[in-house]
């Protein structure tokens, strides 16, 4: 029973604070804000009370609670002048709002006859608060005025507006007018946003490591800040130049490989995927340049090929007349040798948060008739010579060729307001030296080089990387013969991927097929806001005939700039060596002229030998018998 009553007294004291805090929240919709009066409630018995001077010069007591709590001293009414009530339970109160003020009214019923009555007979009561972020509840004033009116001035902080996620401890908010002033590493209404982002970084020797420039956006950085490249601390990172926020600089450590770069500071944290790589004191070659076909150049990586051998790892045999052809169309590039056909596609470009989720993939693939993609295409020449020399004079004839096809594509995408801009340049006729974010290289004639920018992407957040993805596939099959006519075998494609290395120059795909190679090459950097980046690639997948590579880029605000190139190269078919394999119809009738024509030659003979004893024997005794004496007579 006992507990009961407890349970009982319990639920009601519930349903009471419940109403009482509906009473108590007041909505300010005119100028924003929401208050919660029970913040300032007082025990019933123990009211705000505070003493004044009536209009008479006389002096007063006002006692007054909030939320409809009746006050035991005022005969548990909501407010009273020492004894005489100044706010009745049973009447609605009236609510004013203010740019940062709220007035609560209260008035009483029916007095005596005899009792204020310059007010009608009635006593009305304001309170008048006002917003101060430093003030719990304080009365500043209480005046009389007219007759029978009393208005009490309050200060408090709880009509002070708030601000969002108390502005994530990122800022200072403005509780008059409810905004957060961000500090300069967020936004957001709530500083709820982090501004900070890594774009790009330098590099440093593997055997020294060394002072490094790392770019993006940092904001005004603590003391505390802190950057690591993989577990290693970069120490001591300062801004540099001094208030600059985007850029800072530190000192790493010797080591190795590819690493990331984690910024935190503040509370906040930035990590840039992959975008720091330690400087090999030695580069490797694809697959050491196939062995003696080739010499490794251990500065660059890049293979020097003996004569005969050609290719990004000198695996094919140097062959100048390979019909090979290049052409664009609808945005694929491709790569055609007799029936093998390869094609290039920009497939997608993805957004990736800092857990590897995919967030968006927008497919650009087969996505160039839509009006909102532009098309143009220019071709550019080159002049070559051919200079005939004699004794006296030397002639030029000028031969104009087209050398360059370029062709370029824009798509917009809109709900990023970015644009992806990929130009695709066919190298024709005669080799063309690039050089793009310190790297440089030649590409050979019936060569492909794709330019990728995409500009202007807004991330979903300062953490987020994006992946372009490129599928590259072979299709067709052709019959080869070798030297002897004989027939090589078309096999499926090769897809070798081993050229995915941290420790190349250059990361390259090898697609081969029957006696065709070719090459994809993804330069190991790129231009991250016009700074050079690592850029790093990875496999999305591979099967039998296609492979799709993933270009992972970093947090690039205003372009990334990405310049991959593709060839193909055929090497004559292999054919022992000169010695031709026959066919087994071929070896059968080896076989049974080496093994039958000595047989029928032998029988041949035996049988002639048998005429012509048969005819010429009588001859034969004869002689015979006159060699014998002759020999005995010599003896």
């Amino acid at each position: 029973m006992k507990y009961g009553l407890i349970f009982i007294f319990l639920i009601l004291f519930i349903i009471k604070c419940s109403k009482s805090e509906d009473f108590c929240i007041y909505n300010n919709t005119q100028y924003g804000g929401v208050y919660n009066l029970t913040r300032i409630l007082r025990p019933t018995n123990t009211p705000y009370s505070q003493s004044f001077t009536t209009s008479l010069g006389q002096s007063a007591t006002l006692s007054f609670n909030f939320c409809k709590l009746p006050v035991s001293v005022c005969g548990n009414e909501r407010a009273c002048v020492d004894a005489g009530k100044a706010g009745s339970l049973s009447l609605n109160e009236t609510v004013n709002y203010g740019v940062n003020t709220l007035t609560i009214g209260y008035v009483t019923q029916k007095l005596g006859s005899l009792d204020c009555l310059l007010g009608q007979n009635l006593r009305h009561t304001n309170f008048i608060l006002t917003c101060d972020p430093n003030a719990n509840f304080n009365i500043t004033s209480i005046q009389e005025s007219p007759a029978c009116t009393y208005t009490a001035n309050i200060i408090t902080r709880v009509v002070c507006r708030e601000c969002l996620y108390n502005c994530s401890n990122q800022g200072i908010c403005n509780a008059f007018t409810g905004n957060c002033k961000c500090n300069s590493q967020t936004l957001g209404e709530g500083c709820e946003i982090s501004r900070l982002f890594i774009s790009s970084s330098d590099s440093a020797p593997e055997e020294t490591g060394g002072l490094i420039n790392i770019y993006g956006y940092f904001g005004n950085i603590t003391e505390n800040a802190q950057v690591l490249i993989g577990d290693k601390v970069c120490k001591n990172p300062i801004s540099s130049p001094p208030n600059v926020w985007n850029q800072i600089q530190c000192t790493i450590e010797a080591g190795s490989g590819v690493k990331n770069i984690t910024f935190q500071d503040n509370g906040l944290k930035t990590i840039g995927i992959d975008l720091f790589k330690y400087i090999p004191k030695v580069y490797h070659c694809l697959n050491n340049c196939s062995n003696q076909q080739g010499e490794c150049d251990s500065l660059t990586g890049i293979c020097q090929c003996l004569n005969g051998y050609s290719g990004l790892d000198c695996s094919a045999q140097s062959n100048s007349n390979n019909n090979t052809q290049t052409s664009v169309n609808n945005g694929t590039s491709i790569i055609i040798n007799q029936n093998i056909t390869y094609s290039i596609n920009i497939y997608s470009l993805v957004e990736f948060d800092i857990d590897g989720i995919l967030l968006n993939e927008y497919i650009l693939y087969n996505n160039l008739n839509n009006s909102n993609i532009n098309k143009t295409t220019t071709t550019t020449t080159t002049t070559t010579t051919t200079t005939t020399t004699t004794t006296t004079t030397t002639t030029t004839t000028p031969t104009q060729l087209t050398n360059r096809i370029i062709t370029n594509y824009n798509q917009f995408i809109s709900d990023k307001n970015c644009t992806v801009q990929y130009t695709i340049e066919e190298i024709k006729n005669q080799p063309v030296q690039y050089s793009f974010a310190g790297v440089d290289f030649k590409l050979d004639p019936n060569s492909i080089k794709i330019t990728v920018s995409i500009s202007n992407y807004k991330y979903q957040s300062g953490l987020n990387f994006l992946q372009l993805r490129i599928l590259s596939d072979v299709n067709g099959n052709e019959t080869l013969l070798d030297s002897c006519g004989n027939i090589i075998s078309n096999d499926g494609a090769n897809i070798n991927t081993n050229g995915i290395d941290n420790e190349l120059s250059s990361n390259i795909i090898t697609i081969s097929k029957d006696n065709k190679i070719f090459y994809g090459r993804f330069l190991p950097n790129m231009l991250s806001d016009n700074r050079k980046s690592y850029l790093s690639t990875s496999i999305v997948y591979k099967n039998l005939t296609s492979l799709m590579i993933g270009l992972n880029l970093p947090h690039c605000i205003n372009e990334c700039l990405i310049d991959p190139d593709f060839s193909v190269l055929v090497s004559p078919p292999v054919d022992n060596l000169g010695q031709c394999d026959e066919p087994s119809s071929s070896r059968k009738w080896f076989l049974y002229v080496v093994i039958i024509v000595p047989i029928v030659g032998a029988a041949l003979i035996i049988i002639l030998l048998s005429v012509i004893y048969k005819r010429y024997r009588t001859n034969l005794k004869i002689a015979a018998a006159a060699f014998k004496p002759a020999k005995l007579n010599k003896i």
